[in-house]
């Protein structure tokens, strides 16, 4: 596990930088464009995403077990990189025909609909892929890093106004762009040339197709929603409370999901190796570390959203507080997900199992969406979401408990302290956060209750914790007495 948990402290390290980022921009952002001007934003964003989705065609996660399996032979890593890129390179030019189409014909805001076109390019020059199959994530971690850096100084230079809608729209776009087109310099010593005859680009199709299917079910829990809000609602205020809610979640989440991306390449390998006894353990660790993570994120946001939202985004955004409580069931669901779906059944070649299941969940999104925005708005999205993730966890809980591949049980002792410390750190959020009046009083407030949640962890002798913790303590020593 020395690699994967290096893996990952390369990811959560940029991680937790882009979770810094948005406390300096977000707050600023939101002001400045106001609800209306985000709703615009998070709209056409939604609409360009679904040109994304068949765009990628599920090759990035593909891509990454691909290499995953193969990176021990520079030619065939060299041949499957070659094969897969040419055929996003065709699907660019197809989607990308379609999506000028739509944003001329179409789009109610046609310049901002070509604007964000941008992204498209990016999706094409997207090779993180490759160096995540590699287990090389420190490059990733560093392109993300100097990307969001070049994004802070250009929001805070350009973005004045709400009409400078447009320009942060485009910087946006701009600078994921060449951060995706940087990556292609570190490529060289990885690989080799190949003949053009054995690249053969449509032998990757079906496998993508496949890993397609789920992409399309994961994006109906975000994208999708955003699109019914607009169209149902016919509100950009009611996008705009959501799209905001939607990011704390989505930039929280990251912290659950990261280690999905990471784990891919080991689980494969194993897999393929019929190392069945270390593939049960990667993921027995990773349930544990999700439930860890997950639950006092949960009764956190919980506590702390009401004072969260006026002092973050303004006290215009207060209805985005009931959404994010709402939201905030996800980083259980989606945490449990991203270590079943992601990590187990795509690593394990199950995702045509995997796709009927995001299937399901996500139609009863679709149907809670159509039944609840109509009574409750941007909220009542919120409520659609959770139940669709729910349903797709719990399909998955079943199959798993069913085939005999994993049990939760094996996790049964650990969530239920995990769940005791999160209610104790959850009663103190409760109480103290009704003093909070400020952002360093806010920051203050998280800071204690994460110490509290930790220190009953311990006290209650979660074994999966005091493990961890024994493993950096000797690592420390190590380092110390090497020195």
């Amino acid at each position: 596990m020395g690699k994967n948990k290096k893996n990952y402290l390369y990811n959560i390290s940029y991680q937790l930088f882009a979770l810094f980022v948005p406390l300096i921009t977000t707050p600023y952002i939101s002001r400045t464009l106001s609800v209306e001007g985000i709703g615009t934003y998070s709209y056409t964003y939604s609409m360009m995403r679904y040109f994304w989705l068949l765009m990628a065609l599920g090759t990035a996660t593909y891509g990454t077990r691909l290499i995953g399996v193969c990176y021990k032979s520079k030619k065939d890593r060299s041949e499957n990189f070659w094969g897969l890129f040419i055929l996003k390179f065709i699907l660019f030019m197809i989607f990308g025909f379609c999506y000028i189409i739509y944003s001329l014909c179409f789009a109610n805001s046609k310049i901002i609909a070509l604007i964000q076109g941008i992204y498209l390019i990016g999706v094409l020059l997207d090779i993180t892929w490759f160096f995540q199959g590699m287990e090389d994530f420190g490059k990733v971690a560093f392109k993300n890093f100097i990307v969001k850096v070049l994004n802070v100084i250009f929001i805070f230079i350009f973005i004045k106004n709400e009409d400078d809608l447009i320009f942060y729209i485009l910087g946006l776009a701009v600078f994921q762009l060449i951060g995706n087109a940087s990556m292609w310099l570190s490529l060289k010593k990885y690989l080799i040339k190949v003949n053009i005859r054995d690249v053969k680009p449509f032998k990757h199709l079906n496998e993508s197709i496949q890993l397609f299917l789920p992409s399309i079910a994961t994006q109906i829990f975000s994208v999708l929603d955003k699109s019914m809000i607009g169209w149902i609602t016919k509100d950009n205020l009611e996008n705009g409370y959501y799209e905001q809610a939607l990011k704390i979640v989505e930039m929280a989440l990251v912290l659950v999901t990261t280690l999905g991306t990471v784990m891919i390449p080991s689980i494969s390998r194993a897999f393929s190796e019929r190392e069945r006894k270390k593939v049960k353990t990667y993921i027995d660790r990773s349930v544990k570390f999700t439930l860890f993570l997950s639950l006092p994120m949960m009764f956190g946001l919980v506590g702390i959203s009401d004072k969260f939202v006026p002092i973050f985004f303004g006290e215009e955004y207060y209805p985005s507080a009931i959404i994010l409580k709402i939201l905030s069931i996800l980083f259980v669901f989606m945490g449990l997900n991203s270590v079943f779906g992601t990590q187990y059944l795509i690593s394990i070649n199950k995702q045509n199992t995997l796709t009927k299941m995001m299937l399901i969940g996500g139609f009863i999104n679709i149907i809670g969406n159509f039944i609840f925005i109509y009574f409750f708005g941007a909220a009542g999205a919120a409520i659609g979401t959770v139940l669709g993730e729910f349903a797709t966890v719990l399909i998955e809980i079943i199959y798993l408990e069913k085939t005999n591949q994993y049990s939760l049980k094996n996790s049964k002792i650990n969530f239920i302290k995990y769940l005791i410390s999160s209610l104790i750190m959850f009663i103190f959020l409760i109480f103290f956060s009704k003093y909070i009046k400020n952002i360093i009083e806010l920051l203050l407030c998280i800071g204690v209750a994460s110490f509290i949640y930790l220190i009953f962890t311990i006290l209650l002798k979660d074994e999966f914790i005091i493990d961890e913790l024994k493993n950096i303590k000797q690592k420390l020593v190590e380092k110390c007495y090497l020195k």
